[in-house]
Formats: C-alpha cells, structure tokens, sequence
C-alpha cells in the first residue's frame, strides 16, 4: 500500500491481526513510516470522529503483530514468504492461499503445502516429524500405494518465533476446506463417496503401521477434484501409537473420538474412523447427522453407515463400504467429475 492513509475505517477494521503484512510492509523502516502516518491520520487526539480510537486500537494492533512476525523471522507480502531460520538460512515461499489453523498457519502454493507452528508447539512439530521418518512399508509396492496419501516432506526448520515444515504436493490437491468453502458448505453425496473411500483406505494403512493419526478433518485432508484421491499432510502432530498415551487433540477430534478414548487418552484406531464418518456427515452438511435423512443429504444406506459407530477395525469398515454401502447407495462405480476449477478456490 503506497498510502495507507487513503484506507477508510471500515477497510482497516476489516484487516485481520493474522495479516498485517496487508498494511505494513515487510521492510522496518517503511513500517515505521506508515504507522506514523496513520497516527496522524487517525490518533484520537488528531481525528475527532467518532469510532476514531476504535481504528487506532486496530492499527496499533496491526503493527505489534507485523513486528512480531518480523522478530520471528518471518517477512511477509502477498504471495510470498520470506523465512529466516535459526541457523541463519533464508527461504522464500511463494503461496496461493493462506490459512489458520490451531496451532498457526497454513500456507498453500501452487506445489507445496508449508505449515508454521507456533514456537510453543515443538514438541508436538518433533512428534510429527518422528512420526513421519518412522512410517513402516511392507515394500516397494505398498510404499508406491500409501505414499500417494503421506506427506513428502521437502524440508524442515526453525525460526525464532516457530516451527516449518514444507510438503510437497501435486498442483490439483487443494485443502479441503477450500473445496468444501467453494461449494457453499455442502457437497454432492456422489463425491463425499469418493472423499470417504480414500480416506478409509489410508485408515487400513494406520491401522497396519499401528498408529492412530487423531486428526483426520477438514484441515490436515489434501483432495484432488480430478483424480478422486488426496493426501493426509496435516494433524500429524497428534498422531501417536496405538495405546500410547495422547499427546494433545484439537477441537473436533474432543468432539466426535469414542467416550473410552477421552476417558483414557490413548491412541485409539476408533478415533480416525469416526473422525471419517464425522467428515463424512460435515461433508454433506450436518457433523452431528440429525439432518440428514430428513433433508436427503444422501441414500438411505450411505446416512445410516456415517451415522452408525464405527466398527473399530479399519479393514473391514472399508470392505464393508466399498462392497455394500456404495452398491446398495449408487449401484455400480463410475466416475462422476466434479467440475470445480482448482485456481477459483484461492
């Protein structure tokens, strides 16, 4: 912004603290110099209208946060991230779409997926960085198979004021919440079909390498419209083995994991497939699935499995879907395009 002083009101409220860089430039000295102009244009003492102090709270604000980020070893503008690591290395990133999520933010480009989390979060960042050196592969072929829905991470660091960790993913993968946002918060059962498939066939994968993820959802699944599959690159920073002890959870998993499971906090593989079943429902419109059959969300046989408790073992949730459920849903496979352009949702 070569004026910050010609922003009105409404436009400066409407900046989030998540993104100063929207205001202030990445560069110290240029930031000093816009804040002061807007302190002249809107300090109370200066501007005498009313809601005055409300912007000047806000822009203050704006510019504590950008300097954090700048102190924190990240310069930010518009499609590109510029990282200081810890070790003095300096990294660019250039993004399409950024996102929060619990633990920081998500920055999605046209090949990578980079996650920041918050200094205060090392612990769990070190979890899933172990966790994803250590996934086991029975040989070559498996590993071909499963490893089209694991991340493939690029590389891994620290800065002063987080954790990054960047994943390389195909072009047509987006967020899942940027499709489902797309969509108007409701999808076609044809397609939330073919979203569950993927992700129970990779539930028989955790359940093989013993591992309970505990954060299947809207934010950690990558979906490919045009090919019908996805990859799992986010939550592994909860992800523990079966029976160990959980290290945290966010909020959904607290929502929709077994009573016995947040009673004892153990890893649990009952967690992830009701964690489908909840995406599932959350897909065609309603987590809870109270709505569902009364609105015709989807088949009869379809609502009744994702409303019914998981079986607790992943292989034969997923035979007993793919060999009933579908059938008695949609009959016999065929492919449906879903006919969204990648580019549109960011």
């Amino acid at each position: 912004m070569s004026d910050v002083t010609l922003l009105t009101a409404r436009m400066l409220l409407a900046i989030g603290l998540t993104e100063p860089e929207r205001l202030f430039s990445g560069d110290e000295e240029a930031a000093k110099q816009q804040f002061r102009a807007l302190a002249a244009r809107w300090h109370p003492d200066r501007c005498p209208e009313r809601g005055t102090a409300e912007v000047f709270q806000h822009v203050n604000r704006l510019y504590e946060a950008a300097a954090r980020k700048r102190r924190g070893g990240i310069r930010q503008t518009p499609g590109l991230l510029e990282l200081r690591a810890c070790d003095g290395a300096r990294y660019k990133i250039r993004y399409r779409q950024e996102r929060a999520f619990e633990l920081g933010r998500l920055f999605v480009g046209q090949e990578i997926a980079a996650y920041i989390l918050e200094k205060e979060y090392a612990d769990l960042f070190e979890n899933a960085l172990q966790t994803l050196d250590r996934l086991p592969c029975a040989d070559a072929r498996m590993a071909a198979e499963v490893g089209r829905g694991l991340p493939d991470i690029i590389r891994h660091f620290e800065t002063e004021g987080g954790c990054v960790l960047v994943l390389r993913k195909t072009a047509d993968q987006v967020p899942l919440r940027a499709l489902f946002d797309h969509l108007g918060g409701r999808m076609d059962a044809r397609h939330v079909a073919w979203i569950v498939s993927a992700l129970l066939n990779l539930a028989c994968y955790l359940e093989y390498a013993q591992l309970a993820h505990n954060a299947i959802a809207l934010d950690s699944w990558f979906v490919s419209p045009s090919q019908h599959g996805g990859a799992l690159l986010g939550g592994w920073w909860y992800t523990v083995r079966q029976g160990a002890p959980m290290l945290a959870a966010p909020a959904a998993t607290v929502r929709h994991a077994p009573l016995e499971v947040l009673e004892y906090r153990r890893g649990d593989r009952r967690t992830d497939l009701e964690l489908i079943r909840a995406l599932g429902r959350e897909l065609l419109g309603d987590a809870s699935g109270a709505r569902l059959a009364r609105e015709n969300a989807a088949p009869p046989p379809m609502i009744d499995w994702l409303r019914r408790p998981a079986d607790g073992c992943a292989v034969r949730d997923y035979r007993t879907w793919m060999e009933r459920v579908l059938k008695d849903s949609f009959g016999e496979r065929r492919f449906v395009k879903l006919d969204v352009n990648v580019a549109e949702l960011y």
